[in-house]
């Protein structure tokens, strides 16, 4: 170790390592011990009530008491300059405003990339606690004492309990993971695992560490509030505008240590009382109180109603330079002040703080407190408030904390790219759609639009996409037979009438049916719908549609049909339009209630086989107003298998309803809300709110959120993660 200047020592970078190996999943640390990490996903309570708290906190409780060992828990947290997008092209006049806009917003507001990981420990190294390695043993032989694959499942099935899920990281991830927060690189000379692992270059001083040019500080707590509610230390993670790591070291202590050591305290506040008995003294009232507690906590020991541990919490800053670390560092030190902690900086030991919370279970500070299962649950850190993403479009800053509200519908990791907007008539479903689809728009998304009434030609002429008007002139529509077919065998003309025959039924239908055709004038439809594909598979049209049944006596469907060949609607269901933008629907005016759900069904008919012949990525197909295709069962299926092909073809569903009930109760709607991965709640009617809560899980305060929330503002669920925010442009 050569001496540096200001007093700073320059020392090899691996001494900041402590892992050996990787091997199967498992790191070997140059203690001894083994070590198995999973990666957690976060739950968020922001709106959660007291009931959910509750219920989170005594889950989380049991899965602490039944601990096979000790285990390391750490929230790895890095702030992110977040910036919208660039525009796809230059040429669209709102590209600019809406950037600088987005710029002016995303001031004082965070973007926190966070991991979550818990650390398996298997044959730990020396813990704080006294005699406690003796009691849980060493290996034998450089292998793990305990089956740690067992361990992992044993945790896992605790966390999956509570809420939180989890994945055991293999060796390529944790590697990946490591090598992202020390700055190592693989390949380097000499060749070793920790050589992989270090930093560059690393230079030790009294109250900061300097790794590879950025200023490190570590500190521990040594004092805690009094009274705390669940995920009390969450918060922490928010304060400093740095990287910072956060780690809880639990080490549960066996029973026999506990009622030991409990003894020893009770003996001791016992022989302070009778002393002060015998100098004729008052009892002291706080040692009068220990006591009591100590005797209560015995018993409760002894019935194995609670269970004692032994937990130091550590945390690293890391900033670009001094003057950046030295404010975060007061920020930090303020925040926990704020929650009644007690912060002790690790002057002199800044190479151990910075192993410490390192994600590989090493404590070598050992600086434990005691405290109780229902204590320790308390600090359950796994907890965030916000939903943001590096990528992706802006929706708004969050209602319950400075975080932004960043969504990626597109990402890949996604199981779908569709999404659904819920909301009651007044509650900013249109503000709301046509911000998220014109901020997709703008970043490359190209855009088909399903207007009912018209109210999406601006955003059409915004993003410089085209406005189709169907039935504006005659043969400036769409064929409701469908587009026309790359083949004329069974198979491939049997596929083309499946898909024709919800727009078919529902122009064939009478005033007096509701709901479905009769069974006898399906068949007849479909028998000859089959033949007249089955001779022009490219060329059908609804007029040779007409002239078969007539030939087949089917007079009654022909004389039905034929309506849609001639007078003002016939324009609607002929021609070949390109369906580029927005198509409008607003020129469907005779009989419209009946007729809407047919021409929607024909649009997305048409629609998916455009989308099919192009590999163009990616796409979303906006619909407004689906309830109205929920109101035939035909055209509701066919949606619902719209939702599950489009991920195949690299597309999007948005869908736009004010009628939540009609999705709610019904199993093809509920379907229809499972197949959609990004869910956005708005304004909801008191009716609503139960159906509401049972589909989505949704705590009380979410409902009341969902009942008073302003036009624009509501729930977004992505996944599992959620959040309140308000939708601005």
């Amino acid at each position: 170790m050569r001496r540096g200047r200001l007093g700073a020592a320059k020392t090899s970078t691996t001494a900041l390592v402590d892992a050996e190996f990787l091997e199967n999943g498992a790191a070997r640390l140059r203690s001894g011990g083994w070590r198995a990490a999973l990666e957690l996903e976060p739950l968020n309570l922001a709106l959660q009530g007291d009931s959910e708290r509750t219920r989170i906190w005594r889950r989380y409780r049991q899965m602490l008491a039944a601990l096979p060992g000790p285990v390391s828990l750490y929230c790895l947290s890095k702030p992110r300059d977040w910036r919208p997008p660039p525009p796809s092209s230059s040429t669209f006049p709102a590209a600019a405003a809406d950037s600088a806009f987005q710029s002016d917003l995303v001031r004082d507001r965070l973007i926190q990339h966070q991991r979550h990981l818990l650390v398996i420990w298997a044959d730990p190294p020396l813990s704080p606690g006294a005699g406690m390695t003796a009691l849980l043993g060493r290996g034998r032989s450089g292998r793990p004492a305990v089956d740690l694959d067992q361990r992992c499942l044993t945790v896992g099935a605790g966390l999956e309990r509570v809420g939180l899920r989890s994945r055991r990281l293999d060796d390529g991830q944790w590697l990946e993971l490591l090598q992202s927060w020390t700055g190592g690189r693989s390949g380097r000379q000499p060749a070793t695992f920790a050589s992989w692992l270090a930093p560059g270059r690393a230079e030790v001083g009294p109250r900061r560490l300097l790794v590879d040019g950025r200023s490190v500080r570590s500190l521990v707590i040594t004092g805690y509030p009094r009274r705390v509610g669940l995920g009390w230390l969450a918060p922490v993670l928010l304060a400093p505008p740095c990287d910072l790591r956060l780690v809880e070291h639990i080490y549960p202590v066996p029973k026999l240590a506990s009622l030991s050591h409990l003894r020893r305290r009770i003996r001791s506040f016992e022989t302070s009382l009778q002393v002060d008995h015998l100098r004729g003294q008052r009892p002291d009232r706080g040692t009068e109180t220990a006591l009591g507690d100590a005797l209560e906590l015995e018993e409760r020991v002894l019935m194995e109603e609670e269970h004692l541990f032994q937990m130091a919490i550590g945390m690293t800053l890391e900033a670009g330079s001094d003057g950046q670390l030295e404010r975060a560092w007061h920020q930090l030190v303020g925040r926990l002040a704020e929650l009644g902690c007690s912060a002790v900086p690790l002057t002199h030991r800044q190479a151990d703080g910075y192993r410490m919370t390192m994600p590989l279970g090493a404590d070598p500070v050992g600086w434990g407190r005691d405290m109780t299962a229902s204590a320790l649950a308390t600090a359950l850190p796994f907890i965030r408030a916000g939903l943001s993403t590096a990528e992706g479009v802006l929706l708004g800053p969050s209602l319950v904390s400075r975080e932004l509200v960043v969504v990626d519908p597109f990402s890949s990791r996604n199981p779908n790219f569709n999404i659904i907007v819920l909301g009651t008539s007044g509650a900013g479903k249109s503000y709301t759609s046509k911000l998220l689809a014109t901020r997709l728009g703008l970043a490359g998304c190209r855009l088909h639009c399903l207007d009912p009434v018209g109210e999406y030609q601006g955003l059409a002429r915004l993003l410089g996409e085209a406005v189709v008007e169907l039935g504006m002139r005659p043969g400036s529509g769409l064929n409701p037979l469908g587009p026309p077919g790359h083949g004329n065998g069974p198979a491939e003309v049997a596929q083309r009438a499946a898909a024709s025959m919800p727009v078919l039924e529902r122009l064939a239908m009478g005033r007096a049916e509701e709901g479905l055709l009769a069974e006898e004038l399906a068949e007849t439809l479909e028998e000859a719908l089959l033949q007249i594909l089955g001779r022009q598979p490219g060329s059908a049209r609804l007029t040779e549609l007409v002239a078969e049944l007539d030939g087949m006596g089917a007079r009654l469907l022909a004389g039905r049909l034929r309506h849609f060949t001639q007078g003002p609607d016939a324009g609607v269901f002929d021609g070949s339009l390109p369906l580029a933008g927005v198509i409008s629907l607003s020129r469907v005016r005779r009989d419209r209630e009946r007729l809407l759900p047919a021409v929607m069904q024909m649009v997305l008919l048409h629609l998916e086989a455009e989308l099919s012949g192009s590999p163009e990525l990616p796409r979303l197909i906006l619909v407004d107003e689906a309830e109205v295709l929920l109101s035939s069962a035909r055209s509701a299926v066919a949606l619902e298998g719209l939702s599950r092909r489009l991920r195949k073809l690299g597309a999007g569903l948005l869908v736009v309803s004010q009628v939540v009930e009609d999705f709610l109760n019904s199993e093809v709607g509920n379907v229809i809300i499972r197949n959609c991965h990004t869910k956005l709640l708005l304004r909801q009617e008191e009716v609503a709110i139960p159906a509401l809560r049972r589909a989505f899980g949704l705590s009380p305060a979410e409902c009341d959120l969902l009942r008073d929330a302003e036009p624009g503002s509501g729930l977004v669920l992505v996944g599992r993660e959620r959040a309140a925010f308000a939708a601005a442009a």
